[in-house]
């Protein structure tokens, strides 16, 4: 079930694009949901959760601002996309110890 949750919170990112003309709920509504999956299927401890949270909040926005609000076409928003979560992960994974990482990483194989 923790791979289930992980694998949607990774894939969030990749599939903002293609749920572009769904109402999926706010950019605060989609990191408290990305990191609560985090929490269970990494697991956080308590004093990264915070720190995770502003990280995915800060690129919900982002997604909110440059890719949904703009009606960026899938094409485009794919690449963007991409570009984004790379920049993600690099101020992620210095949050994260070496066994998180590697889960991460593991399930996000699993879903690309």
């Amino acid at each position: 079930m923790t791979i289930k949750y992980l694998s949607l919170a990774v894939s969030l990112l990749f599939s903002l694009w293609v749920e572009a003309q769904e109402n999926y709920g706010t950019p605060e509504e989609r990191a408290n949901y990305q990191t609560d999956q985090m929490k269970e299927a990494l697991p956080l401890l308590p004093h990264q959760i915070e720190q995770v949270h502003q990280l995915n909040l800060k690129y919900a926005r982002i997604v909110q601002r440059e890719v949904i609000d703009t009606g960026m076409n899938h094409f485009s928003a794919y690449f963007y996309m991409q570009n984004l979560v790379d920049n993600k992960e690099k101020e992620l994974f210095p949050l994260l110890s070496e066994p998180q990482i590697k889960a991460y990483l593991k399930l996000k194989s699993a879903v690309v």
